[in-house]
Order: structure tokens, then sequence, then C-alpha cells
């Protein structure tokens, strides 16, 4: 059992890491989410018939101790089974509308998918006949990419970035918190950290020579 366990874990975690991040929005979390409850069915279709392919550690162990007993293989589909339920339970975001679908390629969407409501599909026609765009939607992120087509497409964009912006985790939350306990100690312990936790969590590196240029050089005595 705790070879099976040890597996278990291992994919969990690794299911975990790929949620962290600052690029990570809604969308994508919920297709990986969606993946992964996916991927839990056909383990329990592969574990009834004796396939152990997606736990390595625990296929290592029955190799070695002849076959796996049908009691244990039942309590592995009923803790899979109770696992999908649980990520049903705790993650049930959703998937996008399917008139919604334009957000991820606005260029393939078919317009009859697409709902009809302020003006979408007028922009989203003008946005598709732009070259310049094409070539911006594929060099860059999604969320960029909307939100540089605010000033264009105003409509458009906002819908887009209704859906996007939303935080998919509390990532950024628990990072900023992490930070915090480093910055506050018994021997720096003012109130008002603001400033440490900007430089701390930002991503923006500072121009340091426009910013000694500013300031007026002590001369030496």
């Amino acid at each position: 059992m705790l070879a099976y366990l040890a597996d278990v874990f291992l994919a969990q975690n690794e299911l975990s890491l790929s949620l962290q991040g600052r690029g990570l929005n809604i969308v994508t979390a919920s297709e990986k989410l969606a993946a992964f409850k996916e991927k839990l069915a056909l383990w329990i279709k592969r574990v009834k018939v004796g396939n152990l392919v997606n736990f390595p550690c625990l296929e290592e162990t029955v190799t070695e101790d002849a076959s796996l007993h049908p009691d244990f293989v039942a309590k592995i589909v009923e803790h899979l089974q109770m696992l999908c339920t649980s990520f049903e339970s705790y993650f049930s975001c959703g998937e996008l509308q399917t008139c919604d679908n334009w957000i991820l390629n606005p260029f393939r969407q078919n317009l009859e998918d697409v709902d009809d409501d302020r003006g979408i599909k007028e922009d989203l026609i003008d946005l598709r006949h732009s070259r310049g765009t094409q070539m911006e939607f594929t060099i860059g992120q999604l969320e960029h990419f909307w939100a540089s087509q605010l000033e264009a497409y105003p409509a458009l964009a906002k819908k887009a970035l209704e859906v996007l912006v939303p935080f998919a985790t509390t990532y950024l939350c628990e990072q900023g918190f992490s930070c915090l306990l480093h910055i506050k100690t018994k021997s720096r312990n003012r109130l008002n950290c603001e400033h440490d936790m900007r430089v701390a969590l930002g991503t923006k590196t500072p121009r340091f020579d426009a910013i000694i240029e500013k300031k007026q050089q002590q001369r030496s005595h």
C-alpha cells in the first residue's frame, strides 16, 4: 500500500507544481485539472485489468512479490474513485463555455458559436482580418495579447480579460505571506514593510545607473 501511495502523491505533487507560478490563468488551470481527472478514470480501468504502468513503485513491488491480490486491487480502485470524486467537489470550476472559446484562439473559433453580445462578433471579424494582430497573438502570452487590444477592441478585450484576469490559485498570496515572514523578524520589525515587499516580490530589475545619476555624489575628503 505504501508503494501505491508514493505513486499517487508523486502524481498529485506534479499537478500541484504545474498549477503554481505567475503565468497561470483560470483557463489553463481548469484544463490541467480536467486532464488529471480524466487520467484518474484511465488509471482505474488499467488497474482493474492488472495494468500498473502508471504506478512504477507499486509495479516494481508486485514484480518482486508475484501477483497483486484481488482485494488490494479493489482497494486501489475504491481509493482512485474517491480521489476522483474529491477533485470534482473541490475543483468544480467547470469548462469554458463554447461561446467563449474564441478567447483561447480568436482566429479559429466558428463565429456561429460566439455569443452575439455588445458587438463582439463585429470586433472579432475586424480582429481576424488584421495580419499584425495575428502575428502579435502567436508570439505573446494570452493575457498580454488581450490587454494590448483594449484600445482597438474594448468590448472584445474586456470580455476576454473578465475570464483570464481572476486569480486561478492562491500561489501569489502564499508567496507574499512567505516573503513577509522572512522580512518581519525580531531584528527587523518595522510596522510598514510595503517597500521591502515590493522589492522582494517584484519582477522588474531596477535601473541602477539611472538612479545613481540622479543622486549627488559625495566628495572624498
